[in-house]
């Protein structure tokens, strides 16, 4: 080796090591340091079996006027490969009503940031529900020749992971987990020797969406006073609520409005241009999300083929044009009133209204009809549950059905799976196909692919 190649191997190495390879991260999370789930995933210790490489970032959003955080979860030889690049895979979370003033009457930014880490909800969410580190590394392992190892990798990852307080209470066990994924969805009705390839080598990015529906709201108006905290934690004040009804108990906090289709943006510009892994990203990217953030990722990644070229969603609200009744909406997602329409607060909802130009401008059914898609195309993949408790999400998700000329895409109750219903077993239970959804069709894609 030339002293030349070794200087720059040794300059990499230099920048990269102390931060990612001899220990993940090394810091605790910034909100929840506490958290042994997340101290498990962030800074593994050397007694773990599994180790994981996911770092919580942060960045300064010019187009909110605050900083924002989120997760990135990188392939486990990220830092040993020098030359490797990865496609990057944005899986946004749904709507958090933790953080609207239902249940939780907030009263200190303490208090308010005890809410953030007991619920998990927000860019937590894919990580500590869905678990989609865990399943992703098992998906990405070599050592996983066929379906039966793979469970077992997963039951066996799921098992230290309830040993580190990363199961609730009410959840399966480790094997009935790793059965739900693989089993009864990955490779439903499939013998488990049935040889095994491993998914695409990819990056997964989870934002903070906030309640924002990733959509730049109607008016552009300020509702709130100006925010005060504007650190990553969330850690705002009473004074910054907005009550949004006659209840006094109902509230909204300021963080959920704004003009969050150009946040998402702004965050993916971030990520290929300033951050830290801009060197190591392949032009190719994927976007998923289930509930608010499956309709994100579909209306986004219709708005914007030119950066998105996989698209899921679970559970995706995919016809907005379903959601009419001021009096639902008001007392169940005020948010996307004021997103899609103008929000009186402390009146009746009917003194409420929406915009319905703007509401079809963003909505996914809509989009899929002007771009003239009418048959299911290989780059979109998109399921939902048999008891979602949302009429609006099975409704839309048949609207799309007769749309495409497809046959239902409804998931039954099955064992283990939530039983089919709107909650983090059920979307957990369909990660595997996720995964390799978007591990296909970036793989394809790679294969044609030149890179720079």
């Amino acid at each position: 080796m030339n002293r030349r190649k070794r200087f720059w191997i040794v300059l990499f190495s230099i920048l990269f090591l102390p931060v990612g390879a001899l220990k993940t991260f090394g810091a605790q999370h910034p909100c929840c340091p506490e958290d042994p789930e997340l101290s498990y995933l962030l800074d593994p210790k050397p007694s773990q079996k599994f180790h994981y490489l996911i770092r919580y970032e942060r960045f300064y959003s010019a187009v909110l006027g605050k900083e924002k955080g989120f997760f990135v979860i990188l392939p486990e030889a990220f830092y040993q490969n020098l030359k490797a690049k990865y496609p990057v895979l944005y899986l946004l979370h749904g709507y958090n009503f933790h953080r609207r003033g239902w249940s939780w009457k907030v009263n200190s930014p303490e208090e308010a940031r005890n809410v953030l880490c007991k619920v998990k909800e927000e860019e937590f969410h894919w990580l500590l529900h869905e678990d989609i580190a865990v399943i992703a590394y098992a998906m990405m392992d070599p050592k996983n020749r066929n379906y039966r190892e793979l469970q077992q990798s997963l039951e066996d990852r799921f098992t230290e992971l309830f040993k580190h307080g990363g199961l609730l209470k009410d959840d399966y066990s480790p094997k009935q987990i790793a059965q739900s994924i693989v089993s009864h969805n990955l490779h439903r009705g499939g013998n488990l020797d049935d040889p095994f390839h491993p998914i695409q080598k990819m990056i997964v990015v989870l934002p903070d969406g906030d309640n924002g529906f990733y959509t730049n709201e109607n008016e552009g108006k300020r509702l709130f006073p100006e925010t005060i905290g504007q650190g990553v934690c969330d850690d705002f004040l009473p004074k910054e609520y907005l009550n949004y009804s006659l209840l006094p108990f109902l509230r909204m906090q300021p963080a959920a409005l704004g003009q969050y289709e150009s946040y998402f943006l702004e965050l993916a510009e971030y990520l290929g241009s300033r951050s830290r892994y801009k060197e190591k990203l392949l032009p190719l990217r994927g976007i998923g999300g289930m509930s608010m953030g499956g309709f994100g990722a579909l209306k986004l990644g219709l708005k914007y083929p030119s950066l998105f070229h996989s698209i899921s969603t679970q559970s995706g609200l995919l016809d907005i044009g379903l959601l009419k009744n001021p009096w639902i909406l008001k007392m169940v997602i005020p948010e996307f009133i004021e997103i899609f329409g103008r929000l009186e607060p402390r009146r009746l909802p009917l003194r409420s209204s929406l915009d319905f130009r703007h509401i079809e401008s963003n909505n996914p059914l809509t989009l899929l009809k002007q771009k003239g898609i009418n048959q299911l195309p290989s780059w979109m993949y998109f399921d939902y549950g048999e008891k979602e408790g949302f009429s609006w999400i099975i409704e839309g998700n048949q609207n799309v059905e007769r749309a495409l000329g497809e046959k239902s895409h409804r998931i039954s109750a099955q064992a283990f799976n939530g039983n089919a219903e709107h909650n983090y077993q059920f979307w957990r239970s369909r990660s595997g196909p996720i995964l390799q959804h978007h591990s296909n069709i970036l793989q394809k894609i790679r294969r044609n692919f030149r890179e720079p």
